[in-house]
């Protein structure tokens, strides 16, 4: 199988990780790169503009933190390509045209979702989107990053969203789709008093989050000292912790989809022998 070369993105304050996407060889489109997008999103404009196919049998609903739901269709595309035209990604993975992506992007990219079957690394740092082929080069448990960790890719159910064990026992998804730092749920109230922002979801709902002291976390052998901590109110009662971009943006993350492993690194590439 073809590896895609590298392609970088751009690192826009307020929308995201943004990288030139061409669907159905139309465009280019602006795409924010999301792990826990869970499909590729289309804008109904994009979908039009690119004569994608809609499967009319197919209508469902999608939701984010707040739990709001908005109408979706499940789509298919023939060619999905990043950085240029002719750099084709492998997999469609599941695709949904919807009406409520954030303003300023065509479209949500989930990696998972565009490379599988492949393996993807994204360097916040480097600002650099790439795959490889987890046959040949696998991440390994016994071979972790100096100053990283290796850590298991834990799943929720059918979902293939990147999800980490921490220290504390708890699931935080990998999520570099929201600009939000270590997020957690407020869970005495869901006052929205001295919010320091308001955040709309893709389901067309919306929530609030503050900025409190910074939190020192550990995942596996990685510890995480003064990450970026927002509590959220407004969210869903079972809404996940998040790592977003905030927390995220210092790291290399290396996705491993055959064998379920993620690599969390400083953008180096010497490993501990």
């Amino acid at each position: 199988m073809p590896i895609p070369h590298p392609v970088n993105f751009r690192d826009v304050h307020g929308r995201g990780l943004l990288v030139r996407t061409w669907v159905n060889s139309v465009g280019p489109f602006t795409f924010a790169i999301d792990t826990g997008a869970g499909a590729i999103l289309l804008s109904q404009q994009l979908a039009s503009e690119a004569n994608v196919a809609i499967k009319r049998d197919r209508g469902s609903s999608i939701s984010g933190l707040s739990g709001i739901s908005a109408s979706v269709h499940e789509a298919s595309i023939s060619r999905l390509a990043i950085g240029d035209n002719e750099n084709v990604l492998p997999g469609k993975g599941l695709v949904i045209v919807s009406s409520g992506l954030p303003s300023g992007v065509d479209g949500v990219l989930d990696p998972t979702e565009a490379f599988a079957p492949l393996g993807y690394v994204i360097d916040i740092p480097r600002a650099e989107i790439s795959a490889f082929e987890p046959r040949d080069a696998p991440v390994r448990l016994n071979a972790p990053p100096v100053d990283g960790a290796v850590v298991q890719w834990l799943r929720e159910g059918r979902s293939r969203r990147p999800f980490v064990r921490l220290d504390s026992g708890e699931r935080a998804l990998l999520d570099t789709g929201s600009s939000l730092g270590f997020a957690i749920r407020n869970r005495n109230s869901t006052s929205r008093d001295q919010a320091d922002y308001v955040i709309r979801d893709v389901g067309g709902g919306s929530v609030s989050a503050r900025r409190v002291s910074p939190t020192t976390i550990s995942i596996g052998s990685l510890t995480l000292r003064k990450i970026p901590t927002d509590v959220v109110s407004g969210a869903e009662a079972d809404a996940p912790l998040l790592l977003g971009l905030s927390a995220l943006r210092p790291f290399r993350l290396r996705f491993d989809p055959l064998h379920y492993l993620i690599e969390i690194g400083p953008n180096k590439t010497r490993r501990r022998s």
